[in-house]
Formats: structure tokens, C-alpha cells, sequence
């Protein structure tokens, strides 16, 4: 390959290296994107909130709200408090989760969830009945600090990431190929010309040689005779040599 970069343009060795570093900028960034979070032990517990509004779907009304909470870190949450805040009066809600639920208390319009511990992929859920749209915001502490409940669309975004990084890799790695593979094209081609020319170079110098062994011939015999359909055998090889 360091022969086919002789053979490059200018352009196409800017184009070349454009796409070495975004070939490995995208490649460190995909790799780290899995390696930094698999690295640091951390909890990281997302939130996935659903709302039913129940007119029109039974014969009661009202509204009933899912907030389900799950750890998708590579680390339990220990000591966890969940802290729901709500926007006006706390409705009827009821609790479920695989783990442990501990003390609950209300205050005010804040209501407040301990647990020893949420686990790896372990879930919190609160069902919450109103009969006007529930509002709230969730957030939580634990032993690594005070945290806001963030929305599963961030595993959306960083799958997204992922996906747009895998492209510039393929896109990059497909665009060194095509360059080299265009460069090596160049040279071969050149190469052969250049053997081309050469082969061309000592076949003129062979029929000169054979032209000037003919006049030593003919100066050192003085006169040569030949019969009409024989030639001599230095004739015959110089228009061999012509016929290529």
C-alpha cells in the first residue's frame, strides 16, 4: 500500500486521510461507548411513564399513571429513597417491585420510597389513580449521590449515537479501500507502460545491433551474393525483429 500512495493525488491523499481519522475517531468512540460504561460500576435507573385515561375505555373516569422504575447500570442502587414530588394532592397509588419495598411516607405533596437496595435490572413500580391528569417529578438518592429520574428515551439517543459511529465506520472503511484500490489501479498500469517501453527500447537496440553486424559483413566479404529466394540468416532475423 506505501507503493500506491506514490501514485496518489493530492486530493485523493487528503480524501485518504479524512478518512483514516474518522475511520478511527468513530471506532474509538464505538468502542468506548460500551467499554467506559461496562468500566465504571454505577447504577442508572430510568424511568418508563405511561398514562390511561379511562373515559371512553370503561365506565368509570379518570385517570390512571404507571411509573416504572428500572436499574440498568452494571451496580446495585443501595439505601435508595425515591422521591416523588407531585403537582398538586398525592392520588391513591400502589406500590409493586422484585425487590424489597421499605418504609413509605407522605408530606405534603411529596411522597417518599425506601429501600434497602435496587439490584441490576431490578424494577420500582407505582400505579397512581386520580380522577384529574396526575403531575409529578421523580428523582432519588442514594449512596453515590442525588440523581433526577432521567427517561428511557436516553437509551434511544445513545443507540443512536451508536448506529450514526457504526456508519462513519463502514462509510470510512469502505473509502480507504476504494482509495487504495484506485492508487494500486494507477500504479499498475504505469508499472506496465514503463515494461512496455522498456521491451520496446531493447528491441530498437537489438535491430541496430543486427543492422551494424550486416555492414561488418559486407565490408569485411566485400561483396555478398545470394540467390533470389535465399536469404542470409542475419536478414532473416532482423525481419523477424521487424514483424514485432
Amino acid at each position: 500500500m506505501s507503493s500506491g500512495t506514490n501514485y496518489m493525488s493530492w486530493a485523493e491523499r487528503i480524501s485518504l486521510t479524512i478518512s483514516v481519522l474518522t475511520f478511527f475517531v468513530a471506532f474509538i468512540g464505538l468502542t468506548l461507548s460500551d467499554s467506559v460504561s461496562e468500566l465504571i460500576e454505577k447504577s442508572d435507573i430510568v424511568a418508563t411513564q405511561d398514562s390511561i385515561n379511562l373515559k371512553g375505555l370503561t365506565d368509570s373516569s379518570g385517570y390512571i399513571d404507571t411509573l416504572n422504575l428500572r436499574n440498568r447500570g452494571n451496580a446495585a442502587s443501595k439505601n435508595m429513597i425515591l422521591i416523588v414530588e407531585f403537582e398538586s394532592g398525592i392520588p391513591d397509588y400502589e406500590l409493586s417491585s422484585n425487590e424489597d419495598v421499605g418504609k413509605t411516607d407522605v408530606s405534603g405533596h411529596r411522597l417518599r420510597v425506601r429501600m434497602d437496595r435496587l439490584s441490576i435490572n431490578s424494577s420500582l413500580s407505582i400505579k397512581m389513580y386520580s380522577m384529574l391528569p396526575v403531575g409529578y417529578e421523580a428523582s432519588y438518592i442514594d449512596d453515590s449521590g442525588n440523581y433526577k429520574v432521567t427517561s428511557n428515551n436516553g437509551t434511544n439517543q445513545r443507540s443512536l449515537v451508536d448506529m450514526i459511529l457504526l456508519l462513519l465506520v463502514i462509510v470510512s472503511l469502505l473509502a480507504i479501500v476504494w482509495i487504495y484500490r484506485r492508487a494500486s489501479e494507477s500504479a499498475l498500469i504505469e508499472t506496465l507502460e514503463n515494461h512496455q517501453n522498456e521491451i520496446q527500447e531493447r528491441l530498437r537496440e537489438v535491430r541496430d545491433e543486427i543492422g551494424n553486424i550486416e555492414v561488418v559483413v559486407k565490408d569485411s566479404s566485400g561483396s555478398v551474393t545470394t540467390e533470389p529466394d535465399d536469404k542470409g540468416v542475419s536478414q532473416r532475423l532482423a525481419d523477424w525483429m521487424n514483424k514485432i
